[in-house]
């Protein structure tokens, strides 16, 4: 059985064979399929995902987003254990450069803060409050 690594550290078993776009999960239960779901939609968790086909790395990506629908099929294999198919795909350049506005956006609001406060501060000092 091979294994994609996501960067989080999450291990997922998935089937051999398996493509970008076609990657198939194997779990025991519905709950570890919710768990699956949770971890490839956590933000920045597809930055990095690794496949390994016993400890040996087959291939290694950065910067993937998933694709829709979450799962493009779910069954339950005679061995009792669920199959979820799911595909990823490399981010384009607008999906990255977008991601980078909003990191700088995040940055400059929380620097706004950090001075819009010392401001109240200031004016605390200063009796203008």
């Amino acid at each position: 059985m091979e294994k994609m690594n996501l960067k989080d550290k999450t291990e997922l078993e998935i089937m051999n064979g398996a493509s970008l776009n076609a990657i198939t999960a194997v779990t025991d239960d519905w709950t570890a399929l919710g768990l699956i779901a949770e971890a490839l939609k956590e933000s920045g968790n597809l930055d990095e995902v690794q496949f390994k086909t016993d400890e040996t790395v087959t291939g290694e990506y950065r910067n993937m987003k998933l694709e829709s629908p979450l799962f493009s099929a779910v069954d339950i294999a005679e061995d009792g254990k669920i199959h979820a198919t799911f595909g990823i795909r490399q981010k384009t350049e607008m999906e990255l450069a977008i991601e980078q506005l909003q990191r700088q956006q995040e940055e400059t609001n929380a620097s706004q803060e950090i001075q819009d406060g010392a401001i109240m501060e200031l004016a605390g000092m200063m009796g203008g409050n």
